[in-house]
């Protein structure tokens, strides 16, 4: 969809989650292709084991990617990215309908360092392994996976270097150590080092505890300063500052449904909150 809000291309492909526009070079979208029912064991062969996964209506994510005219250039397996890699393992413990469940697709900026990790390459958010990979920019190979304290993760972005922000949906702790709290966080894929953004002991009471089972959207400013976290479940979403976590806005999806008939006796007075995917920065905002 171009500024006026006319449409550019269209296309009916079963794509998903969050896509994410490249400069000017490609579109790189999720999307979902139906295969062959397969099982997961371990299954003797004449050259070594092979993973076998059943499901009566078994499915894979792809990563798309799309010319600006709307051409579909390659479309890879994520499912088969990871089978083919060191990290075929983490297949086994895997739903056999949902294997991977990718909820988002980046590059990685220019200035990507360590770990390997080149300008370019792909980051690739795994929802259904709690993990993200990493695939070359060229080849699609799978570089690496990145696992940790996090869960059911999404939208994870290329921060610098070999630092990734992503909103970790039920890897943090209430104030009595329970797991299930949404958080900002900011993950290193050199060292393994986690630190949480937010919310943290300076977060006020009624936003350190918010969740989500699933969804949340998660942008990042283009000075890298701010960023902003969508939880859907809360219908809320939250600008903090990276350096300190600090709240700078709180937005609240409340919308007046007065003029409706569905509360009659209570009309005048009645809101809704409302719940969305992801608020995103604009322009040079």
């Amino acid at each position: 969809i171009d500024r006026t809000g006319k449409p550019v291309w269209y296309r009916p492909d079963f794509s998903h989650h969050r896509s994410h526009l490249t400069d000017g070079e490609a579109a790189l979208v999720p999307g979902w292709r139906r295969g062959r029912p397969i099982k997961t064991e371990l299954v003797p062969g004449r050259r070594g084991l092979r993973i076998r996964m059943s499901c009566p209506q078994w499915s894979h994510d792809l990563v798309n990617v799309i010319d600006p005219a709307g051409r579909l250039l390659r479309d890879t397996s994520v499912f088969h990215a990871i089978l083919q890699s060191p990290y075929a393992s983490l297949l086994l413990r895997a739903d056999p309908c949902d294997p991977t469940h990718v909820n988002s697709v980046h590059r990685l900026g220019a200035d990507a360092a360590g770990a390997g990790l080149e300008p370019g390459d792909l980051v690739v958010s795994i929802r259904n392994l709690h993990a993200f990979a990493l695939l070359d920019r060229e080849t699609h190979r799978l570089k690496r996976m990145v696992r940790g304290g996090f869960m059911r993760q999404h939208s994870v972005l290329h921060f610098e270097g070999s630092r990734f922000l992503l909103l970790d949906n039920l890897g943090g702790r209430t104030a009595d150590g329970a797991l299930g709290v949404s958080r900002l966080l900011m993950v290193d894929a050199a060292n393994g080092q986690e630190t949480t953004i937010f919310p943290n002991h300076r977060t006020p009471d009624h936003l350190r505890e918010m969740y989500m089972n699933q969804r949340g959207g998660l942008a990042v400013s283009p000075d890298r300063r701010r960023a902003l976290v969508t939880y859907t479940r809360e219908g809320k979403a939250v600008e903090v500052r990276i350096a300190d976590g600090a709240v700078l806005v709180v937005f609240h999806s409340l919308h007046d449904v007065s003029h409706t008939e569905w509360f009659p006796e209570e009309r005048a007075t009645r809101a809704l909150r409302q719940r969305f995917s992801e608020v995103r920065y604009g322009g040079d905002t």
